[in-house]
């Protein structure tokens, strides 16, 4: 008899123990804290790609801000190259609304907004806003903060990340949510340590729009930043790589950096 209630218990205790989709972010966001971090500054480097051909190379310091009701800040200014020096851009993304950029420039100095889905852009004026890529990092760090009010998240299975192993989840933004734009996102999550491997996204028509993947992530204090990341898009071919090589959390940026009035001043 001891058997069989061994047996049973080894039977049933999988489904005991079984994730939802809901646990994976939860326990990736305790685990690595990717939304917690009040703010970030760090010093990257853009690259974009047109098939294997590079056509941008540019380094930036990006500082960026997050509020507890989860709006997102980011001010990216160029370092170099020297056509592209003192650049900066302006990144708002507000909880459950549209994400806004605006650009100021030393030649034209004055302060730019620019289209939400850059509508008419010619092929060269892609690659030369290439590091807008950065905002899906920042739409990563926010999917983390997922709730139910943002729409359905779902557990699809595993599959190998690599040497790893990843749990795949799915999130679809509720109808009225402007806040992520995409028809739905895909997500990888490796299963030892949770981190974000790897994400789709898909547009309105549900094609497969950009993909983004992640390595190499390393520890600043108690939080997990990936050394680079990779968008690619399937329908032009190219591609930009951010590369993070150095970066500092919760060093007390001041709020007022992150305004349209303040763009034209500088860090």
């Amino acid at each position: 008899m001891r058997h069989l209630v061994g047996a049973a218990l080894l039977l049933i205790a999988p489904e005991a123990v079984a994730l939802t989709a809901r646990e994976v972010i939860e326990q990736a966001q305790a685990r690595n804290g990717f939304s917690t971090w009040h703010d970030r500054k760090s010093l990257v480097t853009l690259q974009g790609f047109d098939g294997k051909v590079s056509r941008v190379m540019r380094e930036a310091e990006v500082y960026e801000r997050t509020d507890p009701r989860g709006e997102h800040r980011t001010l990216m200014e160029y370092l170099s190259p020297d056509e592209f020096k003192g650049t900066r851009y302006l990144h708002v993304s507000p909880r459950r609304a549209r994400q806004d950029w605006w650009m100021w420039t030393p030649a034209a100095r004055r302060v730019r907004k620019l289209g939400g889905t850059y509508p008419g852009l010619q092929r060269d004026e892609i690659f030369f806003i290439s590091d807008l890529s950065y905002s899906d990092l920042v739409v990563l760090t926010r999917i983390q903060q997922w709730t139910d009010a943002e729409g359905t998240v779902s557990l699809e299975g595993e599959e190998p990340c690599g040497e790893a192993t990843c749990d795949r989840i799915t999130l679809v933004p509720a109808q009225d949510n402007g806040e992520f734009p995409c028809r739905r996102y895909r997500l990888w999550f490796t299963r030892d340590d949770r981190l974000l491997r790897k994400a789709e996204l898909y547009d309105p028509e549900d094609r497969l729009m950009k993909t983004i993947a992640c390595e190499g992530y390393f520890a600043s204090g108690r939080f997990m930043t990936a050394h680079s990341c990779t968008i690619e898009h399937p329908k032009t071919h190219t591609r930009s790589v951010i590369t993070v090589k150095e970066v500092a959390y919760d060093t007390g940026i001041r709020e007022d950096l992150f305004t349209v009035a303040h763009l034209s001043e500088g860090p």
